[in-house]
């Protein structure tokens, strides 16, 4: 059963994409899966979108803009982690 507090329950990220808030499930596991992979900027920016796109809807007329907003989140989930 899932609900508000399911502790299995996927972490849903917020995120501004072209102006609007989005809320996104899977972001955080798809980082940690692009970081194992060690790509580099534009391979881990498609990886990211590719990964993001099997829990979510994503338009195809908005690909661009989901794809620079969770990789630039991308950048500041890596920051925190080597601080």
């Amino acid at each position: 059963m899932g609900g508000c507090c399911d502790p299995n329950a996927p972490k849903i990220y917020k995120l501004e994409i072209d102006g609007n808030i989005i809320g996104l499930a899977g972001v955080e596991q798809a980082f940690l899966d692009v970081i194992e992979l060690d790509l580099k900027d534009d391979e881990a920016a498609e990886k990211l979108l590719e990964l993001v796109e099997k829990g979510n809807y994503v338009p195809k007329s908005a690909e661009r803009h989901y794809k620079l907003a969770i990789y630039a989140e991308y950048k500041k989930y890596v920051a925190k982690l080597n601080k």
